[in-house]
């Protein structure tokens, strides 16, 4: 009975969680951010604004269905942190990579604005990774690997349907003025950060790990189109990405194809339910 009704009211609380979030958002469309924060004139401003707000209403329900799912991908900190934090050093360089730092030191690019504007641009990408991190990886992806899991085939599977899911809901930005091929590498570039992030995430068992390199990603790229101006891509910096970009996919397959199904039950099976079973 206890049991039931802590069932219950679990699924209640999520139910409440989710429809004041949906509320907020419905407000937050009606309002609008102008009316909000004041008068914005630029529309890059304006739109950093609106991702962050928005972002962040959809990354509390997306982590309240990933909590209801039970999926146990959420804890922050625990035994493994530092062994997994040290998997994760490729690709990491991948997400810092991203950043035109040979650019940015010969001063072929620059950050013009001020810190304030820099600041909004990595909570709108913190925000941002947080949402597709908790949607794509935590729901979708967790949701497909499920009754995957057991082989190789099943997981290989999982991560390349996920993972288009992800690349090809970029594709909605053709209907907000990006041309199609600047919307085609994204949606190609999304899939490829989708399949490196579902590696991560069955290897770590930590949605925080792949909502940081995500979010670090995302800044990296924006910081000088949003916030500067001046030469991003040179011949340097596209034979370095290429060499990480290589090297960090070869460490990603080796890596997923020596993932054994047994490592994932601490994503899907309660530590007690391991013990039950075993008895």
């Amino acid at each position: 009975m206890k049991k039931l009704k802590k069932k219950i009211d679990k699924r209640k609380l999520g139910i409440t969680i989710t429809a004041l979030c949906v509320l907020l958002l419905l407000l937050y469309e009606i309002l609008g951010a102008e009316r909000i924060f004041g008068e914005i004139n630029d529309a890059t401003l304006k739109n950093t604004v609106d991702l962050t707000v928005t972002r962040a209403i959809g990354s509390a329900v997306f982590l309240t269905i990933l909590i209801y799912l039970g999926y146990r991908v959420i804890k922050p900190i625990g035994r493994g942190t530092a062994r997994a934090l040290l998997f994760c050093l490729p690709a990491f360089a991948v997400a810092v990579n991203n950043l035109p730092i040979y650019p940015l030191v010969s001063g072929l690019a620059k950050v013009t604005a001020p810190s304030w504007r820099v600041a909004l641009l990595a909570a709108e990408c913190l925000f941002v990774g947080l949402f597709e991190e908790a949607c794509f990886r935590g729901v979708v992806f967790l949701g497909f690997l499920e009754k995957r899991r057991a082989t190789v085939k099943g997981r290989f599977w999982a991560i390349v349907l996920s993972s288009a899911v992800f690349g090809l809901v970029h594709a909605v930005n053709l209907f907000f003025g990006a041309g199609p091929i600047a919307v085609l590498m994204q949606i190609g570039y999304s899939f490829l950060i989708g399949a490196m992030c579902s590696v991560v995430l069955m290897k770590t068992a930590n949605i925080w790990i792949c909502v940081a390199l995500h979010s670090i990603f995302n800044f990296c790229g924006a910081l000088v189109p949003d916030c500067g101006n001046g030469t991003i891509f040179e011949p340097i910096t596209v034979t370095i990405t290429v060499i990480i970009a290589v090297l960090t996919t070869i460490y990603m397959t080796v890596a997923f194809f020596r993932l054994g199904s047994e490592e994932l039950e601490k994503i899907y099976v309660k530590p007690k339910e391991k013990t039950d079973e075993r008895n």
